[in-house]
């Protein structure tokens, strides 16, 4: 493995993430999109490379399959400057697509995670349950202690949350029973989930309560673990077999 062309990498994408969250603040801008689309053919780029850098298998090919779904999806949700009437059927369409594609994306991290640990006979249903009943409950504590509420949607919401919870399992599992001698392997795989989870809560609570969390500080939390997530992801092809 080329480190010092992983740490470029990595780098290249906390610059372009981070010009991108100023540049999309308070509104979506232009220039925007642009530093976006280059922080998402940074994480791209990342994964290709370790896709290309090992044997070709079920769990690298459905890893790189989500980041490229991710990668439209971005393009897709980062057009709201292109788009003057915001509440015409083209930007519902343009948003419903990108939607669809981050829903792609996410199966595909899932289906990564479960049939690795099948095929490898790791799937500990007990443990897994175990560290997805700990998160939920987590998750729960967190949202009554911020005081957020969801309405209508709080049984979308929480079933979204159960899946992702599961892919966090997932990885858990896979970590601690999968990879040996690699802590920093083990580490960064179980980051790249919760790095998601965190992503995606703080993207919910702005859009149920943006008086409070429609703010920078919260963009950098969403932008951040989120490209960061990828990059991990991605970088998981290289030390999962």
């Amino acid at each position: 493995m080329n480190y010092y062309l992983i740490a470029g990498l990595f780098i290249l994408e906390a610059v372009f993430t981070w010009l991108f969250i100023k540049a999309g603040w308070p509104e979506s801008t232009k220039a925007g999109f642009v530093f976006k689309m280059f922080a998402c053919a940074v994480f791209l780029a990342n994964g290709f490379y370790a896709f290309r850098s090992t044997e070709i298998r079920y769990y690298s090919l459905a890893i790189f399959a989500g980041l490229v779904a991710g990668f439209i999806g971005d393009i897709f949700l980062t057009l709201d400057p292109f788009i003057k009437d915001k509440k015409s059927k083209v930007n519902m369409v343009v948003i419903i697509i990108g939607g669809i594609c981050f829903l792609f994306g996410h199966i595909a991290y899932i289906l990564a995670f479960v049939r690795t640990l099948i095929s490898k006979g790791l799937f500990r249903i007990a443990f897994i349950c175990a560290v997805w009943a700990g998160a939920f409950i987590l998750f729960v504590i967190i949202k009554a202690l911020i005081k957020v509420k969801f309405g209508k949607l709080t049984a979308p919401v929480f079933a979204y949350a159960a899946v992702i919870i599961f892919m966090l399992s997932c990885a858990v599992c896979l970590a601690v029973y999968g990879i040996e001698g690699k802590p920093l392997a083990k580490t960064a795989l179980i980051a790249a989930p919760v790095l998601f989870i965190i992503s995606d809560f703080s993207l919910v609570l702005k859009f149920f309560d943006k008086e409070r969390f429609n703010t920078l500080p919260v963009r950098a939390i969403n932008l951040g673990t989120y490209f960061l997530s990828q990059m991990l992801l991605g970088l998981s092809i290289r030390y999962v077999m």
